[in-house]
């Protein structure tokens, strides 16, 4: 069932939609449910482009292992450093699948879980994807107020219209993995890191802002399988 927003959220956020996807770490089956959540006030960055991930958005990750980690003798503190990079591996190829280019990982820091255990949370440069249109219809501004054009691996600049009508914004994608009891919190979201003027109004930058909110989630969030429920498979 889809993760419930945190109290503290939940009057200014929404959910969007709720996917599953299945994979694969060590010998366990690994299935995740991602809900996606919006703004509650409908913004322009709401309905840019051709992707159904909101510019701006929260996403937190249910998983059910199979069979549990504790069946199988792993602690899932000592598998945190091949499950977190899988938790963003697989993130990342949502991202793409929405049209999202992945740049990159700009950093990868150890934090503190909501639970006080250590875990993994990653950076990555995104280019998100609107219409060269909506491009063409205002000024561009990064996140500290000045004109941007970033290059991006291929050589090209992530605002320069690629040939299919669509340019891209500069934007961040935040992902957080930590060990539970039983499996692993996974939790985070997407910012804009520069601003445009569409047609349904101006999409503002505020990374401070937003990366709180996102703090706010990985700090507060709460999933459907308690905490210390063990997963259990049929004999």
């Amino acid at each position: 069932m889809p993760t419930d927003l945190p109290a503290a959220l939940a009057e200014t956020w929404r959910p969007l939609g709720t996917r599953t996807g299945q994979t694969t770490v060590l010998v366990a089956s690994i299935t995740a449910e991602t809900t996606l959540y919006e703004p509650a006030e409908t913004t322009p960055a709401a309905s840019l482009g051709p992707s159904d991930v909101p510019l701006r958005s929260l996403f937190a990750v249910d998983l059910s292992i199979s069979p549990s980690l504790s069946t199988v003798g792993i602690a899932p503190d000592a598998a945190l450093s091949k499950a977190a990079p899988k938790a963003k591996a697989q993130f990342a190829e949502t991202l793409r699948d929405e049209g999202l280019t992945i740049e990159g990982t700009r950093e990868t820091l150890e934090f503190e879980g909501p639970n006080g255990k250590a875990g993994r949370w990653y950076v990555l440069d995104v280019a998100y994807p609107i219409p060269a249109s909506a491009r063409d219809r205002g000024d561009r501004k990064g996140s500290d107020g000045g004109e941007t054009e970033t290059e991006i691996e291929s050589g090209s600049t992530d605002n320069e219209p690629d040939g299919t009508g669509i340019a891209h914004l500069a934007a961040e994608a935040n992902v957080a993995v930590w060990p539970t009891e039983t499996s692993y919190g996974v939790a985070g979201g997407i910012l804009p890191l520069e601003s445009t003027t569409v047609a349904s109004g101006t999409i503002e930058t505020a990374p401070e802002r937003d990366r709180e909110t996102i703090s706010e989630l990985v700090r507060t969030v709460e999933f459907s399988r308690d905490e210390g429920e063990e997963e259990h498979t049929d004999d």
